[in-house]
């Protein structure tokens, strides 16, 4: 029950780590290389390639003191998250941004015969039924069961061939669900 994102930037292809492969992949592209680009240019998280007027935000939340906050998109980088240098890095024609606003079954059929390794660490977010979700969607908000099945799907995609089989205990499973 556990919510799988502190951090308004966290996602659902950082939770099961396939981020850290993406960032990798855009890193070795030419330019990337041309740049001196590294794979911590294509995350939003520190300072180098992320949009710094929203901090990697995507927009920039202005407080309202007794009403509730405000989301403006950021209007630097159009709510992209990414300095506009950067996103002139492409894969096959896509920028981080355009692939992190992919969803998980996109994404798998994008990456299925140029980089496996890639589709097969989203593969299991497809597996548990959340192919409709973008990779790029913040944690906080996916519903309580769309966050179970993303754990899941860490869990999934880990493999522990080595160590045998693994049992789930699901407690109360549909607990919250609609009848139907």
């Amino acid at each position: 029950q556990n919510p799988i994102g502190k951090s308004s930037r966290s996602n659902p292809v950082t939770y099961i780590k396939a981020y850290d492969t993406l960032r990798a992949l855009m890193a070795e592209q030419p330019l990337s290389k041309t740049r001196d680009y590294k794979p911590a240019h294509f995350s939003f998280n520190v300072e180098g390639g992320r949009c710094e007027a929203c901090q990697g935000e995507g927009h920039q939340t202005i407080e309202m003191q007794f009403m509730a906050d405000v989301k403006l998109t950021c209007e630097s980088c159009q709510g992209r998250r990414f300095k506009k240098e950067v996103l002139e890095v492409k894969y096959h024609e896509k920028d981080i941004a355009e692939i992190l606003d992919m969803t998980v079954d996109e994404a798998v059929e994008f990456f299925r015969n140029s980089q496996a390794k890639i589709a097969d660490k989203i593969q299991p977010l497809q597996d548990v039924g959340l192919g409709y979700i973008k990779l790029g969607q913040a944690s906080n908000t996916l519903s309580g069961g769309e966050a179970q099945r993303v754990k899941l799907a860490f869990f999934l995609g880990k493999g522990n061939a080595d160590k045998g089989k693994t049992l789930f205990i699901f407690d109360e499973p549909t607990t919250g669900l609609h009848f139907h």
